[in-house]
């Protein structure tokens, strides 16, 4: 096993007409504090409710408008980011850190919200898959072994803590929910020592060895009226409730079988999609050279017009020269010698004879240059025709490219999602149904049971239950306690000596009090050091743990203090808290969440709420303008 923590990189808020929001994460140490209703709690509730939580985020009005969020988070090495309707739902996964979700609807994979250890294709099982703890089995039921399998949300209440959960008195392992309590004791036994409860085998199908506890008598009329209103329900989604089983049976099958032909579709789209765009990238490097040589033609055309017109310059000034050649004896018009004072053998500016040789030679250079450049012309010409036949050639060939994935794959996809749906949706009905013909089933065992008779006393004997016993060795305990005492001795929390963990009330007794005997502050202080410890805990040993922890309003002593907390608001705790988880973080997330100022030298480390429009940052949303705000123009 090993820790494989996951790190939170930003939360983004998405709607049609509203500009989107953003909260950003950096590495180790990340503080938030400002007044009350600026959305601090909103944005944890919203980190949890992007990890799975099935509660609905809270109506606010800043939220309106917004219709989807984004989770963006770094797990295994590699980026991700989750997609989710504000209004609930299953999730959507994308590869890489999105700003948006992308048009192509069959981009991303869909998880489903809720866990399932039948179907993987659920957010918590990819989250735990990622953390090294899918497929872990934990009890539920000491008397019977029965056993649930781990979820996500086991672990998000040990690493996400919600304001004013921070506070409660009872164990930070429990939930609250008695029938949960042998479960979420469970998950903390395997993150202290690694081991689940796999090897327990369930004896849920035998009779209860246990007390039987009296059931209070229904009347019979009673139990037919929850009959005939359970028939008439149960009626609505099934002729047939004997077949429920072997409906949900090929419902599964069919499932099974469209999942791998979706997926086979979706590689054949895939490649004829590469294929697509392999000539689309040969078409537009045609097109390039195309204009390029038409771009070309145009240049050569304007200089064989320029080599004509000198050509035509050259032969005037020859033809110039042989009249000055053959013209009768008389003064040299340049420089004025008589005939008989010339000398026609010595160099001179007016050489008639050598202007007209040089005439004539730079002739045929120009013309030699005007037949290379009408060859390249030719060959430019025909390399275009070429090019254009190609062009259209590539042109055919990816509109028939386009033609396919629009006429062929499309339709064949869309169907095979549709029907997809249909069977998630009926395979939700056949579970309800099944239920339901359940319930049916034993109100009519009891409508037709007599009534039992009284037991007899047998006050001298009494059976003895053999609950499944939920081990962790006392060195463990104990090394987590003493981690949890080293913690809030770094902070400088009053008495913080003899710390040690009773299995009892499942709590640290800190001091010779049990945990949740404090004042409310102090419960919010000592709850934090109980879910810091457990992180270290599993770091320091390479043990699997989310691998970050929230703590929202963790310092409530500091906004509130009462008499029942020992006067903390007096003492250093605060910038010792600070300055310790400053450390502890290193490179992974701590998300401190509160009202109070943090000291001086974190203010410029930490965002702020100021509550106020004209200083940044107003809250987790943008200041919305109230009626009385504004003023008519």
């Amino acid at each position: 096993m090993a820790f494989n923590p996951i790190q939170l990189r930003f939360i983004r808020f998405l709607g049609p007409e509203k500009a989107p929001t953003e909260f950003t994460f950096t590495p180790g140490l990340n503080v938030l504090w400002g007044s009350s209703d600026t959305g601090k709690t909103f944005l944890v509730e919203a980190i949890d409710f992007m990890l799975g939580a099935g509660d609905p985020l809270k109506d606010i009005p800043e939220r309106n408008g917004y219709d989807r969020i984004l989770l963006a988070l770094t797990a295994g090495g590699r980026d991700y980011t989750i997609h989710r309707s504000i209004n609930g739902g299953a999730f959507k996964r994308f590869d890489g850190l999105l700003q948006d979700v992308p048009d192509d609807p069959k981009a991303g994979k869909v998880l489903s919200a809720g866990h399932s250890s039948k179907n993987f294709n659920n957010l918590s099982n990819w989250l735990l898959q990622e953390l090294g703890l899918d497929g872990k089995e934990i009890l539920y039921n000491k008397t019977k072994g029965t056993l649930k399998s781990l979820g996500f949300r086991a672990l998000a209440h040990l690493c996400i803590i919600i304001y004013p959960n921070i506070t409660k008195t009872k164990s930070p392992l429990l939930s609250g929910q008695w029938l949960e309590a042998t479960r979420e004791y469970g998950v903390f036994r395997l993150l202290l020592t690694g081991v689940d409860d796999a090897a327990v085998t369930s004896d849920a199908d035998q009779p209860d060895a246990s007390p039987n506890v009296e059931r209070p008598n229904t009347r019979p009329d009673v139990l037919a009226q929850m009959i005939s209103d359970y028939e008439e329900e149960l009626a609505k989604l099934t002729e047939h409730p004997d077949a429920l089983e072997a409906e949900e049976t090929a419902i599964e099958e069919e499932l099974d079988a469209l999942q791998a032909s979706m997926k086979l579709m979706e590689g054949r789209l895939s490649t004829t999609s590469q294929q697509r765009k392999d000539v689309y990238e040969r078409h537009s490097k045609l097109t390039a050279r195309r204009n390029e040589i038409t771009e070309l033609q145009e240049r050569f055309k304007l200089l064989d017009a320029q080599y004509t017109n000198d050509i035509k310059r050259l032969v005037a000034i020859e033809e110039s020269g042989q009249f000055f050649v053959l013209r009768a004896p008389m003064a040299c018009p340049l420089c004025g010698a008589q005939p008989e004072g010339q000398h026609h053998d010595a160099a001179c500016d007016g050489n008639v004879t050598a202007v007209t040789q040089a005439a004539a030679a730079e002739i045929a250079k120009i013309k030699l240059l005007q037949t290379e450049l009408r060859g390249t012309v030719i060959a430019l010409t025909k390399e275009l025709v070429e090019v254009v036949t190609e062009r259209k050639a590539l042109a055919d060939e990816w509109q028939g490219y386009q033609q396919q994935i629009e006429t062929a794959l499309s339709p064949d996809f869309s169907s095979a999602r549709k029907r997809h749906d249909q069977l998630i949706e009926r395979r939700a009905a056949v579970r309800q149904a099944e239920e339901i013909y359940k319930r049916i089933k034993n109100f009519r065992r009891r409508l037709d049971e007599p009534a039992p008779a009284p037991p007899p006393e047998k006050p001298d004997e009494k059976e003895e239950t053999a609950d499944v016993d939920q081990y962790i060795s006392k060195s463990v305990l104990r090394d987590f306690s003493k981690t949890v005492e080293k913690i809030l001795n770094e902070w400088h929390f009053p008495d913080a000596t003899d710390v040690y963990f009773d299995e009892s009330k499942r709590d640290v007794v800190i001091g010779g009090r049990l945990r949740g005997s404090r004042g409310a502050g102090l419960c919010a202080i000592t709850y934090s050091a109980f879910t810091l410890a457990l992180f270290e805990y599993c770091r320091s040993r390479k043990m699997p743990h989310p691998g970050f922890v929230i703590l929202d309003s963790p310092l409530i002593a500091y906004k509130e203090p009462k008499a029942d907390d020992e006067g903390i608001s007096g003492t250093d705790l605060k910038p010792r808290f600070y300055e310790h988880l400053e450390k502890f973080a290193g490179t992974d997330q701590i998300f401190i969440v509160d009202n109070t100022e943090p000291p001086p030298s974190f203010i410029e480390k930490a965002m702020h709420f100021t509550k106020n429009p004209a200083i940044q940052r107003f809250g987790l949303f943008p200041y919305l303008k109230k009626p009385e705000d504004t003023t008519p123009a």
